[in-house]
């Protein structure tokens, strides 16, 4: 397994295929694992996964986990693995993280995709289910979480056990940290800046996170390339719709190979 070392930790990462890098960025708690059905997307790209701090087989380091940090780490492996440019993926409020990184260094990012993303919680459902995550992981009931989260994210055991194993290995204190970053964190102000092809994918059973696409049109000079509804899911596109995940981002990715 490879690791490098990133402010003080050493971090756990993957990677496979060749071409342009896509940079997948899991939720809280659930680590690499998430991304199982986006190894496939390695016979055209390379396909990168890292743990985040405190996460999987990833040191806690210096104890905090914040969304810049966070994106500080991906920036870094970018470093590490001599990358000039990523596409970037975010799931759920990964993609508050890619959006960060393509804010703080523009100059190194592809493009950005999100998968059930927003620029900020304000949302009533949307914030008590990090205010849930918060409360469960202060006390450190992580087994409760592994069960949640696994079953609620794939119908397939060897997937469901990965990811439960994950997050049973994972920081209590660190998840928590990113649960409160995520909690406060806003770009919606910055999103003017935001000059690289974005890409919106939301499921359409995700109603309560339908609205956020309407703050990405409202602030961002540079509009939405896409907004896919991918049908029959909610928020778990990349898990349980990982083919037409999959698909959107491979077609993504082939337009900003192209200079599209």
């Amino acid at each position: 397994m490879p690791f490098f070392q990133s402010q003080g930790a050493v971090l756990h990462y993957q990677k496979w295929g060749h071409g342009l890098p896509l940079f997948f960025i899991h939720p809280p708690a659930m680590g690499a694992a998430t991304f199982y059905e986006q190894r496939k997307l390695g016979k055209d790209f390379q396909v990168v996964l890292l743990d985040a701090r405190g996460h999987g087989f990833s040191q806690a380091g210096k104890g905090s986990l914040t969304i810049s940090e966070w994106a500080q780490d991906l920036y870094n492996l970018a470093d590490e693995l001599r990358l000039d440019k990523v596409l970037l993926c975010g799931y759920s409020s990964g993609g508050s993280v890619a959006l960060e990184f393509a804010l703080t260094w523009p100059e190194r990012t592809a493009g950005v995709v999100t998968a059930g993303g927003f620029p900020e919680v304000c949302s009533t459902l949307l914030q008590e289910e990090f205010e849930a995550g918060i409360r469960i992981t202060e006390k450190g009931w992580m087994g409760l979480l592994a069960g949640i989260l696994s079953f609620s994210n794939s119908t397939h055991e060897s997937h469901r056990k990965a990811i439960a194993d994950t997050i049973r290995n994972s920081s209590a204190p660190l998840v928590r940290s990113l649960y409160t970053s995520g909690l406060f964190y806003s770009c919606k102000n910055q999103l003017p800046a935001l000059k690289v092809p974005l890409l919106l994918m939301y499921g359409t059973r995700d109603w309560y996170v339908h609205y956020y696409q309407y703050l990405f049109y409202k602030y961002a000079i540079q509009a939405p390339k896409d907004v896919v509804m991918v049908s029959g899911v909610g928020h778990q596109i990349p898990t349980l719709k990982p083919d037409e995940y999959n698909a959107v981002v491979s077609r993504f990715a082939k337009q900003l190979e192209a200079g599209g």
